[in-house]
């Protein structure tokens, strides 16, 4: 008997869990968890990307979370309570044996005050490593892949998606970050048509969706709960039909 892991399926049993992950960093896959989980009401984001750390740098959250006898307590900003490893060592790097990785991430699971909470985001790590096996352990979740329209994202996307489905999850979407421009009314793809570079996922997602370049974005890194952009319109309708 695992007691963290007893704690943490407990923690999640009867929430909706969705896993925003990627094959590789640099893709926008903090952001889309960050915006996604903005747009439900009673949401959690749980940063599971124990060196990133991108949700706190993304949301303005400084300082350590504060403990009591329910758990850890969130961050609370925009409506959404944030979990994350920097919560609890501070704004610092973080070095981490590979055997300890998986034990981090369940306590973060095990520990996180979810309280009131009906939808919880998980901000996932790059690749398919021992965060990812912990969820499983722990929760069913829907995954949304993040990918740009690179042949790079999208080939080691393709091997995500291989192994979820030896998992036995299917992707219910997968996002193409960064495909197209809104320019005068028209879509500009500066990369090329993003769904033709993806055509080799499309039988392996239920749905693959394009998502804007906004260069006002940047502006928002700190205070991304004030963002009204077009990227997030576009990620609030990205998993709408599955939560």
């Amino acid at each position: 008997m695992r007691p963290l892991v007893e704690l943490a399926r407990a923690r999640l049993s009867g929430k909706k869990v969705v896993a925003v992950m990627s094959g590789k960093g640099g893709v926008g896959k903090s952001l889309v968890a960050a915006l996604l989980a903005l747009s439900k009401p009673n949401s959690a984001l749980i940063d599971l990307d124990l060196f990133g750390m991108s949700a706190p740098q993304l949301f303005g959250a400084k300082g350590l979370h504060e403990v009591d006898k329910k758990g850890v307590k969130p961050f609370e900003v925009g409506g959404v309570k944030l979990f994350s490893l920097q919560g609890v060592v501070g704004d610092r790097f973080v070095v981490l044996p590979g055997a300890s990785q998986g034990g981090v991430a369940e306590a973060l699971l095990a520990f996180a005050d979810l309280g009131g909470v009906e939808n919880v985001v998980v901000d996932m790590p790059p690749g398919m490593g021992e965060e990812l096996l912990t969820l499983s352990r722990v929760a069913q979740f829907k995954p949304v892949v993040v990918a740009t329209p690179s042949a790079t994202a999208l080939k080691v996307a393709g091997h995500l998606i291989e192994y979820l489905a030896e998992m036995g999850v299917r992707p219910p979407v997968v996002a193409l970050n960064m495909s197209y421009v809104q320019c005068g009314g028209s879509k500009v793809y500066p990369f090329g048509d993003p769904k033709k570079a993806a055509e080799a996922l499309t039988a392996k997602a239920d749905r693959i969706v394009e998502l804007p370049i906004d260069p006002e974005l940047e502006g928002y890194v700190g205070r991304i709960a004030e963002y009204r952009g077009p990227l997030h319109a576009a990620v609030k309708n990205l998993i709408a039909p599955y939560v």
